[in-house]
């Protein structure tokens, strides 16, 4: 006995035609400047709000918040890096770049996720919310700080001679 062959319904192979027969899509083009921008500078934000946070007297009292700074750099090079890139390829596509702002705080939440590396005793998983929320907002404000350096490609305009 043989399997039939799968069956495309009308709606989709229209869509599809007409996806074809649009041609390529406009899409959002980000610079180096502008993902060192939306990336590294809030990366470096947040470091720098770590170190402050290790010089505050009545802090110390808690213990040492120096193993912090290693691991919102690990958080920064492990799950930033990859994760924004991906965004800004998956998301080419949509001009709407409030949906950018979005996912790069999204990124910045997991990144609470790299406490649990560290170990998952005692208060240790109370950092989670305290690293993953002002990632989150740092880098939400640093991609609409890059908003700026972003510019539309439109494949048309290649397409027209000089």
């Amino acid at each position: 006995m043989t399997t039939p062959a799968p069956v495309t319904s009308t709606a989709r192979a229209r869509r599809k035609a007409a996806r074809a027969a649009a041609g390529p899509r406009p899409r959002l083009r980000m610079g180096l400047n502008g993902f060192l921008v939306a990336w590294l500078l809030p990366n470096l934000l947040m470091a720098a709000l770590v170190l402050v946070m290790t010089l505050i007297p009545s802090l110390q009292e808690l213990g040492s918040l120096t193993p912090l700074l290693t691991v919102v750099g690990v958080a920064g090079l492990v799950i930033g890096l990859p994760l924004c890139l991906l965004v800004n390829w998956a998301f080419r596509h949509v001009l709407n770049q409030w949906v950018h702002v979005l996912a790069y705080a999204l990124v910045g939440m997991l990144y609470g996720l790299v406490v649990l590396t560290q170990g998952a005793g005692g208060i240790l998983p109370m950092l989670i919310p305290v690293i993953g929320f002002p990632a989150a907002v740092l880098m939400g404000l640093g991609r609409l700080a890059a908003r700026p350096l972003v510019r539309v490609e439109h494949p048309d305009d290649d397409a027209t001679p000089a």
